[in-house]
C-alpha cells in the first residue's frame, strides 16, 4: 500500500492524461502534427509534509525502495485528504442506478451502456458529465467522459458515451472481456501505476523525514 499512502498524503497531484504527439515546422512555415502515442495517466504527486520516524512510515520508505520502478500497485485518487472531489460524480443518478448499469458493447472511444435494469431515471437526469470518471468493474483501465450524456439519449434501453480515449481489448486488459461487465463510477475508479521517479528522504530532528522531491506514477498498459 505505499504508492496508496503517498497519494493519501499528497498536498498537490498534477494529473496529465494528454496522448503523445509531435510537432514540427518546416522552412515555409508549414506546421505538422503526429500522434505518437496513446492517452495514458500520468501523476506528479507531492508530498508537502512531514512525516514521524516510526515503525510503519519506516516499513513504507522499505517498501517504496523495493517497488522501485518495477513493480505495479492499484491506487485511486478518492483517498487524498481533502481532494476527494477530484473523482467525483457531476451525474444526478443515485449509487443504486448506477450500480444497475452494464456494458453492451464498445467501439473505439465509446462504451454503450445497458439502462434495462435502471429504475427511476427522470428525463431530466444527466447520466454524466463531462469529466466523470467510468471503469468496467473488471477492468484495470478508467476513461474520462468527453460529452455530457441525458437520459433523454437513451434509446432501446442502450445509451452512447463518449471517452477520452479508445476502449482496451481484452487483450490489453488481463484478458477480461468488459461486454455484460458493470460499471465504477467516480470515487471507486483506481489505477494501475508504476513509480517512475520517486525521491529521497531526509532525516530532520525530532523524529521526523520528509521527502525531497515528487513522485511521478504513471499507468501501466498491458
Amino acid at each position: 500500500m505505499s504508492y496508496q499512502t503517498i497519494v493519501n498524503n499528497a498536498t498537490t497531484i498534477q494529473i496529465n492524461n494528454k496522448p503523445i504527439s509531435s510537432a514540427t515546422l518546416s522552412r515555409s512555415n508549414r506546421l505538422k502534427t503526429a500522434l505518437r502515442g496513446e492517452a495514458i495517466y500520468r501523476f506528479n504527486v507531492a508530498v508537502g509534509r512531514a512525516f514521524e520516524w516510526n515503525a510503519t512510515n519506516r516499513a513504507m520508505l522499505q517498501i517504496l525502495q523495493q517497488k522501485g520502478r518495477t513493480v505495479e500497485e492499484e491506487i485511486t485518487l478518492s483517498q487524498t485528504s481533502g481532494m476527494s472531489y477530484i473523482m467525483g460524480y457531476a451525474g444526478t443518478l443515485d449509487s443504486t442506478q448506477l450500480g444497475d448499469i452494464d456494458i453492451a458493447s464498445y467501439t473505439g472511444a465509446t462504451l454503450t451502456l445497458d439502462t434495462s435494469n435502471v429504475t427511476g431515471i427522470d428525463p431530466a437526469d444527466t447520466l454524466f458529465d463531462v469529466g466523470d470518471y467510468i471503469q468496467p468493474a473488471n477492468s484495470r483501465y478508467t476513461y474520462e467522459v468527453t460529452t455530457p450524456v441525458f437520459a433523454t439519449d437513451i434509446t432501446l434501453n442502450e445509451v452512447d458515451v463518449p471517452v477520452h480515449r479508445n476502449i482496451y481489448p481484452a487483450s490489453s486488459d488481463s484478458g477480461n472481456n468488459i461486454v455484460g461487465a458493470g460499471i465504477n463510477v467516480a470515487n471507486n475508479c483506481t489505477f494501475h501505476v508504476k513509480c517512475l521517479s520517486a525521491p529521497t528522504h531526509t532525516l530532520q530532528p525530532g523524529k521526523l523525514f520528509t521527502f525531497d522531491g515528487n513522485f511521478e506514477f504513471v499507468e501501466v498498459i498491458l
